[in-house]
């Protein structure tokens, strides 16, 4: 891994899913910005502890945790970003759009257990086609759900190797352990229920399906509400 600063999950991302194209094995590089924006920056609030369902089963207070996202083509991720900045609430938007796999995998097990498993199973992926399809409700917000038969099945076949052997190793929280439906969350913690449907019915009335490539996974380290990028994993391997 590569000893530069860590960069966030808005910055880092872009570049990642470029160079998976480009160079199979090369890694993202922090935008080369005069004045970095507000994504690229660390926050100083006090960190809150995370509920009971989100934290690893380890026997190790684990000080950090880590997200695993499912990459796609540019284009993909830079259409469905562009779509979360207009409708996620600006001042709590440190994101840009993604597809979460798993949300706290822990520090103390990445390298023994974690990056030797993604390492094997990205090698023997290939990358196929997925497809962003149909706007769902959520309680706070709103998400488009990946369409199963374009890219949806593959990626949960991905999720369940994954689940699998690290549930026989227990020490998924009890939120990894559960389901996955991928999905992009384009709308979320916004309590008044008028602002959400106004919204909502705006996304339909627009809304066309955007299809894309899946190229690999990229581990995040979860950093306050930010993701830091830690290291990617192109399919088809090196």
């Amino acid at each position: 891994m590569s000893n530069a600063k860590p960069i966030s999950y808005s910055a880092a991302v872009g570049r990642t899913v470029e160079s998976l194209s480009k160079n199979r094995n090369q890694e993202p590089h922090e935008q080369q910005n005069s004045r970095p924006d507000s994504s690229q920056q660390y926050v100083t609030s006090k960190r809150r502890s995370p509920s009971p369902s989100h934290r690893p089963r380890t026997q190790a207070d684990e000080e950090a945790v880590y997200v695993l996202t499912l990459l796609t083509d540019k284009r993909l991720h830079e259409r469905m970003t562009a779509i979360r900045n207009q409708y996620f609430p600006k001042r709590i938007n440190k994101l840009a759009a993604h597809l979460t796999l798993f949300h706290a995998l822990p520090e103390s097990r990445l390298e023994s257990n974690i990056i030797p498993l993604l390492k094997e199973v990205t090698a023997k992926t290939s990358p196929f086609a997925i497809k962003a399809d149909k706007p769902f409700r959520l309680k706070k917000g709103f998400a488009v759900s990946v369409s199963s038969r374009i890219g949806g099945t593959q990626a949960k076949q991905i999720h369940q190797v994954l689940q699998d052997e690290w549930q026989r190793e227990d020490f998924l929280s009890e939120q990894d352990a559960g389901g996955c439906r991928l999905h992009y969350t384009l709308m979320n913690k916004v309590d008044e229920e008028v602002e959400i449907s106004k919204a909502y019915d705006d996304l339909l009335d627009h809304w066309r399906p955007e299809s894309g490539n899946a190229e690999g996974l990229a581990v995040w380290k979860y950093d306050r509400g930010f993701w830091r990028w830690y290291k990617s994993f192109n399919f088809g391997g090196e």
